[in-house]
Formats: C-alpha cells, structure tokens, sequence
C-alpha cells in the first residue's frame, strides 16, 4: 500500500510539469481553463495519497520552515478577507478568464506542502528539474516555430510568443523561472557536457523570452541576473575564480547595458519588434496607464485598509474611482497590473504582510540566515546566488504583471525547494502514531471517498459548463444555442457571469436577425433577459452587468429599460464616459437629442483628449444645428476623425448638410480608398449637388483602381449622362 501511495504522489508531482503542454481545445478559454481544472485534479489526488502515505512513514510527513508559516497564515488571512469581501462566491471561485481566487491558493499550497515533503533531497529536485527544463525548452522551440513561421499559430505569435500559454506574459515568466532553474543545475553539476547543454537551453529560453515582447518580465530577467552575479561578485569567496568572474561580468554587464541604451535608435535594433519594444521603454509613457491604476487603487484601499475588498474584487474599485484619462483602455479592469496592489485591495494590509512574509522568509534563508548563523548552510553560495537571482527577477515582474497559473506552480516549486531543505522536523507530528490496520480499513477508504466528493465537485461543473458555452457559441440553430447555455448555468459552476454574458451576446445578435423565427428569437431573449437580471440581484454593485443589460435592452428596442439600467451603471461608475455615452445614444433613440447632446457634452468635458467623445459630441451639435461650436470643436485637427466616424455620418446625413456629407466622404475616400461604397456615395452626393463631371469623375478613377466595381461605375457612369439618379437599375444579379 504505502508503495502504491508513494507512486502515485511522485507520478502526480512529476506530472505538474507537463501542464504548459496542455491546451483544452473544448473548454472555454482554452489556454487557462485546462491547465487549471488538471493542475487542481493532480493536486487533490495526490494530497489524498500523500495524507496516507504520511500516516504510514513519517518520513513524509510535513515540517517547519517559516516559509511553510507564513503561506498558512496568508491563506488564513485571505480566507477571512474573501468571506468579508465585496463579493464572497467571486473571490472564493473566480472566473474562466482567471481560474484564480482563494480555490487556486489552497491548491497551490497545497501543492508547495506535498512537493516540500516528499522532495527531501537536492537529487530528486535535480530530477524534477529536469523534467520541467525539459518541457519549458519544447515550449520554447514551438514558440519561435510559431514566430519564425515554422510551425502554424496565431498571428500574436508572430509579433510575441506565447506558445502553448496563450498570452505571451504568462510566456515569458515561465521562461524566466526555467532560464534561472537552468542556471541552478549549471552550478549544482559537476559534468561539462552538462553545464554546455544548461548554457546552450538557457540562451535559447533568454531569447524565447525576448521575443514575448514582455518588456515588465525581461527587465526581471535582466535585473535578477545582475542580483545573482552581484550576490556571487560580493560572497563567493569560497569561489575566489568564479568572484573574479562575477565581478568582470557586472562591469560587463553595465557596459552591456549602456551600449544598448547608446544604440537605441539605430535601424538594426528599431527594425526589430523584439528589440524595438525593450529600446523604447518609458517609465514616464509606459506606467502612465498603470499609475493611474494604481492611484485608483490606493483609493480603494482607504476604504477598506484592513482585510480589502476580496480576491477578485478589484472590478467594484475600477469602476468607482474610474478615472476619464482610462478611455482608451480596456473598459473593465479586474486588476491592478501590480501583484503587491493586487494583493493590498484583495486582502489589505493584512493580506500584503502576510503575501510578503512567505517571500521574506524564502530570502531570510537564502541570505540572512547564512550570514549570521553558524551552521552550515543548506545550500552553498551559486546556489542561493541564483535562487535570490530568481526571486529578485519574479519581485521586478510582478511590479507590472500578474500571477496566473504557470507562474504559480512555479514560485511554488522554489518555495519547496527552500522549504524541503530548510525545515526543522516538528516532534509530535514525527512521534505521532496511528494503527496501520487502522488506517488500512478506516481511513484510506474515507479519505477515497472524500477525495472522489472534492475531484467531482470542485471541477465537474465547471469543466461540463466550459465545454457548454463552446457548444452553445458553435450550435448551428438558436434552440440549440439556448440549450447549450441553460446546460451551462443547470450545472451550478462558477462562471454564471460569464456564460450569461456570452448567452447576452449571442441573443443581441439574434435579436437583429430577420431569419430567425420569432418563437426562437423570443425564447432566447426572455431567458437571457431573466438571467441577467437575476445576476444583478446577486451583484447589485456592478457596473458592468448594469452597462451590459442596458446594451441588452437597446438590442431589442426596450428603450425605456436600457435607460433605467445605463442610469443605474452610471450611478455605480458616475466618470465612465462609455456609460454616459451610452445615455447619449439612448436617448438619441428616445427623440432627445437636446438631452443627448448633454451627455455627449459631458463624456467629452471629462477628458478633452477623448477624441471618440469629442467627434460624437462634435456630430449632435451639428445634427441640432449648432454648427459653429461644433467647427470650433473640431477644427481642422479631428476632421478625418469625424469623416470616418459612422455615427458623424448618419448625424450629418440627419441634419441634410450635404455639403458637409461631401467633405466627409472626400475624406473617406481618401482616407479609405479600396471601399467602393466610399466612391459609390461620394458620387451620388455629387449628384445630389448636381455637380455631374465631378461624379463621373470619382466613378471612372473608381473603375480604374477598383476592379471588381468597374461594372458597377461604369452603370453608373451610364445613368448620369442620361440624367438619371447613379444607381437606377444597376444592382447586381444575386
């Protein structure tokens, strides 16, 4: 028996490794969804074993680091924050866009506690190790056949690799974490042949890693690597050659730096999207979007300092202390982009002490506790070089990004790493002693059974509700649609929200299709419509969902009740200005225009800079006949904006300025010279201004540069030399 649980927890451990590889092709968000449901399937299995193999041999049994303490006390910490959080089920679960929240944490610790228990010794770390090398180095080659075109993906792929992650972040940190392990076999191995193959893979992963693109990460990289040779320059001297070599390297390093910094604008490195992406970082430029984040952020900490607002939470912050300067970003940030503000606003300064004390006591044992004390230290001076390296490299990349599943694992491992050699055995739990028989008959069938319970309802439903949105996205009628979205919210998993939204999107679609039958139509309006506004009472607080009906309720000509709920999103985020445009067009579709140009007026003043609000507000003043401010406004500066702006076009068209309708399309003409519809109008505005050869003239250049409407042109051409409106029975034959 304790032979058996003992395979099947190495077989779990060594199976962690693999999960990059694995892309669920059936689930929704493919790239997140697999990797997460299968890393919480080998976690919960293997837990169940190890618990038994634990109480048989004591050998296996958990020990005290404070690395091991302080992840308790976080996930203590946290459990309380997500409970008392805005939205308790959120934090807990999390989302199919995420696969986060508290559920995550537990497996992850979970994961650190068995790895940390059972991987005793530096040997079997060097065995996982390479194993994960291994994989990460095939990741690594598929990403750059994907870049180089060698092997077929995504168009992402071609510009930044994110391989088998799908995103090319995620790509990049796991690069950094395996160009670092690579090094931490380097200088543990004794054999050349060796130490050449972990160089060579750890040059190919640093230029995997380049060409994400990740310039947050990359910088990690370059900065953990100045950590681990300075580290070795200042305290190797037991390494009195290697010394001389680190601290030759941090002069060359320096130099490195300096010369590429001198380079910058030089064609090679400019022409290079990799290199070009890392040259033109600007901390002023580039943080702005995420300083403004933050400040948000910080905001939203002052209302709830202690235990935050629960993982997962950080929606209710954004979209309350939404700042107008954010227009041109996405519309619902669910994160700070700063792992330490991630962690503040989840768990407040209780959550971050406590975040920050695993990471704190990894470095005490790394670097304090080999200074001070007098016993021998577990691992020699390399080894904590690029173990701090690396912890110094993940510190720099979670300052801009962060964690997900991969990155996880990972951080995870390193902490059992330490903790595996680091821990002092705690007496009663070696002491304790259980009656083999005992656990034989009793106890193992029990914990089975348990076990079975977690693996099916932890992940059944949501792994039934994920391959359910694909099918219902890819059923080929609507009743099948609607089918496949009530199979996905009857299964009771953690992403209602996203499926309902999906489901909105697709009965917002269908609600403009003249080919569905109306029995369908209706069917899968009213269940959408029922569905939001029950995910409404559940999450009265949200913006997002009150925006998203409205949007629901304009698709299917319920104006009145896309106004009440864009009055109710706009309450929650009072300076979103896509909100308050969304009043605008409501009430453009109600007749009031005077009371749409208001909000228009609004959005606009929030940030001048808005250019969309600016055209919009810019087209209402024309359409009541405010032409003079609305010139003013648009000057010559946001002329092409406002020509190539659909919603100017119909404004202009509803005022019957047809002079200005003509400029706007000689815009779009030019602006947009392969539609032939832009030529097509533009003549027939020609025509309406009876400004004949100037119509046959944009029709015949039509002819010449566009091929497939020479047909068209040359009927229309016809037409107006007789007199007749351009496009008199000159329809194509369908």
């Amino acid at each position: 028996m304790k032979d058996l649980l003992k395979g099947i927890v190495f077989f779990g451990l060594f199976l962690v490794p693999f999960l990059p590889v694995y892309v669920e092709n059936n689930f929704f968000f493919p790239f997140i969804t697999g990797k997460n449901f299968a890393f919480r399937i080998i976690v919960e299995i293997l837990f169940a074993a190890w618990v038994l193999l634990a109480l048989y041999d004591a050998q296996y049994r958990p020990r005290f680091s404070w690395i091991l303490a302080g992840f308790t006390s976080f996930l203590a910490v946290m459990g309380v924050a997500n409970a008392l959080g805005e939205y308790p089920l959120q934090s807990f679960w999390s989302n199919f866009e995420r696969m986060d929240g508290y559920v995550t944490l537990v497996h992850l610790f979970l994961f650190t506690l068995v790895a940390g228990s059972v991987f005793t010794t530096k040997k079997l770390w060097t065995y996982f190790f390479y194993v994960s090398t291994a994989v990460a180095f095939l990741v690594a080659l598929h990403g750059l056949g994907q870049y180089f075109s060698v092997i077929e993906g995504p168009i992402s792929s071609r510009v930044r690799i994110d391989s088998r992650l799908g995103n090319a972040a995620y790509m990049a940190i796991y690069m950094l974490f395996h160009i670092f392990i690579l090094f931490w076999l380097f200088v543990r191995s004794k054999i050349t042949l060796h130490k050449v193959a972990y160089v060579a893979m750890s040059m190919v992963l640093a230029i995997t890693l380049l060409f994400t693109g990740t310039r947050g990460t990359f910088l990690g990289f370059i900065g953990g690597t100045a950590v681990m040779i300075g580290y070795v320059a200042v305290f190797g001297k037991a390494y009195p050659q290697l010394r001389k070599i680190a601290a030759g390297a941090c002069v060359g390093f320096i130099l490195l730096a300096g010369g590429f910094w001198t380079v910058r604008d030089s064609e090679f490195i400019q022409s290079s999207t990799a290199l070009a992406r890392i040259a033109n970082i600007s901390l002023g430029k580039d943080l702005t979007t995420r300083g403004t984040i933050w400040s948000m952020a910080f905001e939203g900490v002052k209302e709830r300092p202690l235990l935050g607002w629960g993982q997962s939470n950080f929606n209710f912050v954004f979209n309350e202390q939404y700042e107008p300067s954010l227009y041109a970003a996405e519309s619902w940030f669910d994160r700070t982009h700063d792992i330490f503000l991630d962690w503040l606003i989840a768990g407040g300064v209780f959550g971050l002490i406590t975040y920050l004390s695993i990471y704190f006591a990894a470095l005490y044992y790394l670097f304090w506790q080999p200074l001070f004390s007098k016993s021998e230290p577990t691992f020699d001076v390399l080894e904590r070089g690029v173990l701090i390296g690396l912890l110094a490299g993940y510190l720099l990349h979670n300052f801009v990004v962060f964690d997900n599943i991969i990155s996880y694992i990972f951080y995870g491992s390193i902490l059992a790493l330490i903790h595996s050699q680091v821990s002092k055995k705690i007496d009663w739990v070696e002491s304790f002693k259980i009656d083999q028989q005992l656990i034989g008959q009793f106890i193992a069938p029990l914990v089975l059974i348990i076990a079975v319970g977690v693996v099916y309802f932890i992940n059944a439903p949501g792994m039934g509700a994920s391959r359910d949105i694909i099918k219902a996205m890819t059923a080929p009628t609507v009743k099948g649609r609607l089918e496949m979205f009530v199979s996905a919210l009857e299964r009771g998993s953690f992403a209602d929200q996203e499926i309902i939204e999906q489901m909105a999107q697709q009965a917002m679609n269908i609600a403009s299709n003249q080919n569905v039958p109306k029995v369908e139509k209706d069917a899968i309006i009213q269940r959408t419509e029922l569905e939001l506004l029950q995910l409404i009472e559940e999450k009265p607080n949200d913006a997002r969902l009150y925006s998203f009906l409205s949007s629901f309720y304009r698709s299917i000509n319920a104006i009145p009740q896309a106004q009440e709920q864009s009055a109710k999103a706009r309450a929650l985020s009072p300076k979103k200005q896509s909100i308050i445009l969304e009043q605008g067009v409501i009430e453009i579709q109600l007749g009031n225009l005077d009371k749409a140009t208001e909000y228009f007026k609004t959005a606009f003043e929030l940030d001048e800079s808005n250019t969309q609000a600016r055209v919009l507000y810019a087209s209402l003043l024309i359409a009541t006949k405010k032409t003079t401010e609305a010139d003013a406004l648009l000057g010559t500066e946001y002329i092409t904006e406002f020509a190539i702006n659909d919603f100017a076009v119909s404004m202009v068209d509803q005022s019957g300025d047809l002079e200005r309708l003509t400029q706007m399309f000689e815009v779009r003409v030019k602006e947009q010279p392969t539609l032939a519809q832009n030529r097509a109008s533009l003549a027939f505005l020609y025509y309406q201004l009876k400004d004949i050869p100037k119509a046959i003239a944009v029709l015949e250049k039509a002819s010449v540069d566009l091929p497939d409407f020479t047909e068209s042109a040359q009927c229309f051409i016809a037409n107006l030399q007789k007199g007749n409106a351009p496009d008199l029975d000159c329809q194509p034959e369908q």
